[in-house]
């Protein structure tokens, strides 16, 4: 006897879910402009190698990657294929995020989100393909006009993408606007984590989540530490002629200073994963707008 039951199909895994995302953005689906043309631009942004247009007076005390222009994520365009900087890390990010936390669903249809430091724009894209009003944010002029020429080629309506630094955040415009505030792979790059926490914090609706990921100190999960690397700490040895080298780091804090951090600022529900890699994720809710410590604090009028 036959069997009519529907069968159940299983759902993706959110790694092939993200990649299927991605495929709109594949050069079938440009707009205004031909393939040809598009990979032409592509090519001309690698090219860059440019202090002068992110006005650096010195480009010998400037951060390799802000000078010469590199991909960020690995993206197969369709008739052509980037391999990026960080490989698929952006799918690692969000997948984390959304399957060992349980912080973002799959879809984002009527939700705000901050993406700070874009570069270009792996994780802004599939933010934007979940269905989210996207705020796309990062210091580097070259990665803004690469962005912003992804979203002009593929008519993205619910991406903007902005020159700003986070610490520009304090504006008006940004104050309790967002659903979530993703902050992956730029806190140890910061000289005042604190601020840019408080300053994430401010941007957040109630019950609104910040989703963190940084660098972090190997260090016992139990201790409150914090290592100063500096600009000279180089992860990826090179040479300042091949200006690709990796590092530029400040401050690389222990598991247990990201979640002390994180509360002394105002969030609530911290939580964090234990580091691996010298990788660490946390998840954090502002439940409501609440003061915190004045004293010390570097800029004693934030909000």
């Amino acid at each position: 006897m036959m069997n009519d039951m529907p069968q159940s199909v299983a759902e993706p895994s959110t790694e092939d879910y993200l990649l299927q995302l991605l495929t709109r953005y594949r050069t079938e689906h440009l707009v205004g402009v031909i393939p040809a043309a598009f990979r032409k631009q592509i090519d001309a942004f690698h090219a860059l190698r440019d202090h002068a247009m992110e006005g650096y007076s010195d480009p010998t005390r400037q951060r390799d990657l802000s000078i010469q222009f590199h991909w960020g994520h690995d993206h197969d365009f369709g008739s052509f294929s980037l391999q990026g900087r960080m490989g698929k890390r952006h799918l690692w990010l969000l997948s984390t995020f959304m399957d060992k936390f349980g912080a973002l669903p799959r879809r984002l249809e009527g939700k705000r989100v901050l993406d700070i430091g874009c570069w270009t724009g792996g994780t802004s894209l599939l933010l934007a393909a979940m269905g989210a009003q996207v705020l796309a944010i990062e210091e580097v002029q070259k990665y803004v006009d690469a962005v912003n020429y992804l979203k002009t080629a593929f008519a993205i309506s619910n991406l903007e993408v902005r020159r700003l630094s986070k610490y520009e955040l304090d504006a008006a415009e940004f104050q309790d606007q967002f659903d979530y505030v993703l902050f992956a792979g730029v806190f140890y790059h910061v000289t005042d984590p604190v601020i840019a926490l408080r300053l994430t914090f401010n941007c957040l609706k109630d019950g609104g989540s910040l989703l963190l990921e940084t660098m972090a100190s190997d260090t016992p999960d139990s201790a409150r530490t914090i290592e100063y690397w500096g600009p000279t700490a180089f992860t990826t040895p090179g040479t300042f002629d091949q200006l690709s080298r990796g590092g530029w780091n400040w401050f690389v804090p222990s598991r247990q200073t990201i979640a002390q951090m994180l509360a002394d600022v105002g969030f609530e529900q911290v939580r964090t994963t234990p580091v691996a890699d010298q990788r660490a994720f946390a998840t954090a809710i502002r439940t409501r707008h609440t003061d915190m410590l004045r004293a010390g604090l570097a800029r004693p009028n934030l909000r």
